[in-house]
């Protein structure tokens, strides 16, 4: 069992995108591990602080890494995570961050893992929970993969001199993040696809997914309430969920959805696409104004 399990710490850690952000696999047991991302300035904003794309990255990673352990050793199929939230608690500034993750249950096909998020000193940085799925067979049949369509977002509109600005920040420019839209509560932020954001599949990492889906709703949120450094605006919670998917390019769209009788938050709802139209990523995001 712990030869296994250390073969499956040492695969997680040395995918593409998890070698990029640095992840150390600092301990593994059944239905539990611990990541370590160590500080670096290409994951980071100006001030050096840490990017929310990587502790959503990281959140993502952990729990799934204490999902899989229930099949370490073991062949699976279909494997991906479902649903993926996130609230941001504080911000990490030149640090560390060491992600936590425990099975709360584990069903046939399921599991739902819980990961905190903190610094060396304690300090809780972020919290989410993960909703993994993975088979130890093959799938009954092809009835059972759901593909989503939907049509490619038309680009153009007016996006503030400031947003551009903001894909030069050392992580958002590492990932390549173009945006093509920026107005009226909507956002269109494309991400290529390059080796350093893939998994050992060749297809963009679900952490690489998070981190356009963090990115791509604050751009949707700031585009309603303004970008204004003087007085910076929450982001404590954003949620995606996720039908597995492969393609050259990303983008990903997030769409004002107000709530009835809700005046003091806006959600935002997020789609993203590949350029065949495919759906491999939807998600959430609540903003506080």
């Amino acid at each position: 069992m712990e030869d296994s399990l250390a073969a499956l710490a040492a695969r997680v850690a040395g995918a593409p995108y998890c070698a990029r952000l640095g992840v150390v696999v600092e301990a593994i047991a059944l239905d539990r591990a611990r990541i370590r991302v160590p500080y670096k300035d290409e994951n980071s904003n100006p001030g050096r602080a840490l990017h929310g794309g990587v502790p959503a990255s990281t959140i993502d990673i952990a729990g799934v890494l204490a999902a899989a352990t229930g099949l370490a050793g073991r062949p699976s199929f279909d494997a991906g995570t479902l649903d993926l939230s996130v609230d941001y608690l504080a911000a990490a500034i030149g640090e560390d961050i060491v992600a936590e993750a425990e099975v709360l249950r584990r069903g046939k096909e399921i599991v739902y893992a819980e990961v905190d998020v903190r610094n060396d000193g304690g300090k809780r940085i972020a919290k989410g929970l993960v909703t993994h799925r993975a088979l130890d067979r093959p799938p009954a049949g092809a009835e059972r993969q759901r593909l989503t369509h939907a049509e490619p977002a038309a680009a153009g509109g007016e996006v503030p001199k400031l947003a551009r600005a903001i894909v030069s920040v050392p992580f958002m420019a590492s990932l390549g993040l173009a945006i093509t839209h920026m107005q009226d509560g909507r956002a269109l932020v494309h991400m290529p696809l390059t080796p350093d954001k893939t998994d050992h599949d060749g297809a963009i990492h679900e952490g690489a997914l998070a981190a356009l889906l963090d990115t791509t709703g604050a751009m949707a949120s700031w585009s309603i309430a303004g970008l204004d450094r003087r007085h910076p605006r929450e982001l404590p919670r954003a949620g995606a969920r996720r039908r597995g998917g492969r393609g050259a390019h990303l983008a990903a769209e997030r769409r004002d959805l107000p709530e009835p009788g809700d005046g003091e938050r806006a959600r935002l709802g997020t789609g993203g696409r590949d350029r065949d139209g495919d759906v491999p990523d939807r998600g959430a995001v609540r903003q506080r104004p």
